[in-house]
């Protein structure tokens, strides 16, 4: 689709030397480290990225969400909780410090490649913890978080949400549009998944740096509120930014979320009996995984999602923007479904393979795993 094809049989080798690098935006594994106790190396099956599966998968940088309910806590609990979670993180950083480290640059990032180290990347989703103070902002900056999503599922003071149903048109106020500017000063990544469409658009009224949707699928193949029109991808195109194509099977086909709603309908007593075999506790791994498998199970065929969709995401994209305008952005570990050939970060390397079957060439490819991403972080973060 993108040109010929030049890649070679060694270039599909999984997470070895000749494998694509990867740069995901977006993973909730220290939402489980800090819920669950999940180590980044010795993590239960169901962890979606870890040292392990990162390896597999070729990964050379992930972006980390430190995230928070804003729909439980704001102000300054939820900077507490902000706080609790980063330093975790710097825990866990210093543990495996052979494997992994913190990236402040795309420079810093470089150097920890060349040590056969994971660049790590700091980001709050959500910004209900800056506790509506410019001050805070600057000081997670300081703390080393180079990104933030506006927002979360719900509105803010400052900046609409794409899901908060009670006030769909509200957008940045005098104070959103502040963080937005004040962040372009920063060099931190402005990130406008999550937000509503007129959070979208004062955004990019007024930034000066191109900004991305770290992790969003394409409203014209899944008609879901998170995902984007092609009107937002090509105005997120023109801005210079990027979309990193989420994994999130409710993001990529209708056709699966209407399926799942019937078999929840039909497994209602099932459910139930699971729900009690944990306690009632429905956002533990082990019962979301158990879940997960029940109702796969009466989903049927021609419903199911798989890396072909996933792919076809990504193609839209890369049609309408332009393919150096396209990224990934799993959301792994913050989803409980997800394509079927793309569990986990051990899988990655199944999407280049993908994209040359379909056709891409190797720029292409390249730039969609990790090259994208990495020129708009250059530009806002180094420059």
């Amino acid at each position: 689709m993108f040109g010929l094809i030049v890649a070679t049989a060694s270039q599909s080798a999984r997470g070895g030397p000749d494998a694509v690098p990867v740069m995901d935006l977006h993973s909730d594994i220290l939402l489980r480290a800090i819920d669950n106790g999940v180590d980044l190396l010795d993590a239960p099956p169901w962890a979606q990225v870890t040292i392990p599966t990162m390896r597999e998968g070729g990964v050379r940088d992930q972006v980390l969400a430190v995230w928070v309910n804003s729909g439980l806590v704001t102000g300054m609990d939820a900077a507490k909780r902000s706080f609790q979670m980063i330093d975790l993180f710097e825990a866990q950083a210093k543990v495996h410090a052979g494997d992994v480290g913190l990236a402040r640059t795309v420079a810093e990032s470089d150097a920890l490649h060349a040590e056969g180290r994971i660049a790590l990347w700091l980001w709050l989703e959500g910004g209900a913890p800056i506790a509506d103070d410019l001050a805070m902002l600057r000081t997670y900056h300081r703390l080393g978080i180079r990104g933030m999503t506006l927002t979360w599922t719900n509105n803010l003071l400052w900046a609409g949400s794409s899901n908060d149903k009670e006030n769909i048109e509200l957008g940045l106020n005098d104070f959103g549009k502040d963080v937005v500017r004040e962040m372009n000063r920063l060099g931190m990544v402005v990130d406008i998944s999550h937000v509503s469409e007129k959070t979208f658009y004062d955004t990019l009224a007024i930034t000066t740096d191109p900004v991305i949707a770290s992790h969003s699928c394409c409203k014209a193949l899944c008609d879901n509120a998170r995902n984007m029109t092609d009107d937002q991808l090509r105005a997120l195109a023109t801005n210079g930014g990027v979309i990193g194509i989420n994994a999130y099977s409710a993001y990529l086909s209708d056709a699966w979320s209407a399926a799942t709603d019937e078999a929840e309908k039909k497994s209602e007593a099932e459910i139930e009996a699971l729900k009690s075999k944990f306690g009632g506790n429905t956002r533990n791994p082990e019962y979301r995984e158990a879940r997960r498998l029940l109702l796969l199970s009466k989903i049927p065929d021609e419903s199911r999602v798989t890396l072909d969709t996933y792919l076809n995401h990504i193609e839209h994209a890369a049609k309408i923007m332009g393919p150096e305008h396209v990224g990934l952005g799993s959301d792994f570990d913050g989803i409980w479904a997800f394509p079927e050939g793309l569990e986990n970060a051990s899988k990655w390397q199944s999407v280049a393979e993908g994209l040359r079957t379909r056709g891409w060439n190797e720029k292409d490819i390249h730039g969609v795993m990790n090259e994208n991403v990495r020129r708009v972080f250059r530009k806002v973060i180094d420059e």
